[in-house]
């Protein structure tokens, strides 16, 4: 099923920049989950909940800057880090990746917002960026695509130079260095599905 991801003319901005949303439910502007829209620091984002689970002890554990997010509920615009959530299942979720987090989203598993219902948070994802350091492992060839990592229970990107065969899983971008610091590799982000 196609989604339209409409555009933010004048996006809320809760905590005053799009590299630092991180609002809890029930939010202000609602109507601007799953919309697109460009930041003057260069970046294009796309506006997305957090699965209210993802701080679980299995898989990638809590949200971390430039972990991959996954779709959990693509209609209802929810993500997670944890591929085993993935809508389409772990073995997809290489192909599922709405974006890069760009905060350490807050979650609170088992917790009702004011509305009653489990309490989610507002993020906005990097969708388009130039040498966004993103998580990866590996050997990083700079020029190459950078592919979600097929590995269990991680939300990070490999080169897809140490693939051997054929891509196994979504474009992200392309590195531009070889230089992995504390898990973060430079990349210039371009998650296709909304061009």
């Amino acid at each position: 099923m196609p989604f339209y991801y409409g555009r933010i003319v004048n996006p809320y901005m809760p905590q005053g920049s799009a590299s630092k949303t991180n609002a809890p439910s029930p939010y202000y502007a609602p109507g601007e989950l799953g919309g697109i829209f460009n930041d003057p620091d260069g970046k294009t984002y796309l506006r997305v909940q957090l699965d209210s689970g993802a701080t679980a002890g299995v898989g990638p554990g809590i949200v971390a800057v430039g972990q991959l997010a996954f779709w959990k509920d693509q209609s209802k615009f929810i993500v997670t880090n944890d591929k085993n959530q993935c809508d389409l299942g772990a073995s997809a979720a290489v192909n599922r990746v709405a974006g890069i987090f760009g905060v350490a989203v807050t979650a609170a598993p088992g917790v009702n917002g004011t509305d009653g219902q489990p309490k989610m948070y507002m993020c906005d994802l990097i969708v388009k960026a130039t040498a966004y350091p993103i998580q990866a492992t590996g050997t990083i060839v700079a020029g190459a695509v950078a592919l979600a990592d097929t590995t269990a229970s991680v939300s990070r990107a490999v080169s897809a130079a140490t693939v051997t065969t054929a891509p196994v899983s979504q474009v992200l971008g392309v590195f531009t260095t070889t230089v992995i610091t504390n898990n973060l590799s430079p990349c210039d982000v371009n998650i296709g599905f909304l061009d």
